[in-house]
């Protein structure tokens, strides 16, 4: 199939998104963006593609996290005005929007009354009273009102080291959790024992934290051939924060991890993501406290959330 004919801005908003891709995939991405491109033109019986159907194809073409390189090559100066200026001047930084989104609720409804529902939360933030943990704190208070009991573990508080591939955990004739003694053989019977999981994590580079890595390799043991730790009927809610000032752009890291959960049979009802802590401050005001503060209608869909995660509604 030939290659589709390009405006001339079109094919530098093509080669710059190409660009960011290792040099060993990019043409593998181009021919991808180049197919997707084709087909658009000739749904819209256009014979030039202009930059906006070439923007459109690459975010057809690809995942959220490629979001940043997408703004770059479809505004500039609004890229640097959200992401580089902030980390430059006071008044940009506040400028940025705070933005917080709650995924659209799963309705399952709760195997326990309220006052017998047991939330244990996870944070995997390396920071203390950060926005990760204030969002967590606003679940788990909503969680609280409804009726439940809950809990808060802080990972990075924890001595928790890497799964190291032994497989013991695999053995049949194995009694145990998992052969690495660690601050994880107590919180192994905190998930049993939970009705409903809060995780919450920053995003550092297009990934979760490593704390939070290392904490769900970990889990890897409760399943084994046969038999699993946990059965079904937990709910989790997932919350994800980064820099970018967008409230959807890492929203496949988010999936990951819920992927993960569900793995274990715990399936993802709530989900909170937020966006815009990055620049100077670094996601925090002058007073060195978490700026998700200063906005409590944010933080409301957060207490939403926790509620609804013991509720069900």
């Amino acid at each position: 199939m030939a290659n589709p004919c390009l405006a001339k801005e079109g094919e530098a908003a093509l080669e710059s998104i190409v660009g960011f891709w290792p040099v060993i995939v990019q043409n593998a991405q181009r021919e991808k963006m180049l197919r997707i491109i084709s087909l658009l033109m000739k749904d819209r019986g256009i014979s030039e593609a202009p930059k906006d159907l070439v923007i459109e194809a690459a975010r057809l073409a690809n995942s959220k996290f490629l979001d940043p390189v997408i703004h770059m090559a479809e505004d500039w100066e609004k890229f640097k005005r959200m992401t580089s200026q902030p980390y430059h001047d006071k008044d940009a930084y506040y400028a940025v929007p705070i933005v917080v989104k709650r995924w659209p609720p799963v309705r399952i409804a709760p195997t326990k009354s309220p006052d017998e529902t047991r939330v244990i939360a996870f944070c995997a933030s390396p920071r203390k009273g950060g926005n990760t943990e204030i969002l967590i704190r606003e679940t788990l208070r909503g969680a609280e009102d409804a009726g439940a009991t809950t809990e808060y573990v802080h990972l990075q508080s924890l001595k928790i080291g890497y799964c190291i591939g032994c497989r013991r955990c695999k053995d049949p004739d194995y009694d145990g959790i998992c052969a690495v003694k660690d601050d994880m053989s107590h919180i192994y019977q905190k998930i049993i024992d939970a009705d409903a999981v809060v995780i919450g994590f920053p995003v550092y580079t297009g990934r979760e934290s490593g704390q939070l890595a290392v904490f769900l390799d970990r889990w890897d043991c409760l399943a084994r051939v046969g038999s699993r730790l946990l059965k079904p009927g937990r709910r989790a809610l997932v919350i994800g924060t980064w820099g970018y000032p967008y409230d959807d752009t890492y929203d496949d890291v988010m999936s990951r991890v819920m992927i993960t959960l569900r793995l274990h049979r715990i399936e993802t009802v709530e989900a909170i993501s937020a966006g815009g802590f990055a620049g100077m401050l670094h996601g925090l005001d002058d007073d060195r406290k978490a700026i998700i503060l200063a906005h409590p209608e944010q933080l409301r869909k957060a207490y939403e959330a926790g509620r609804a995660l013991v509720l069900g509604s």
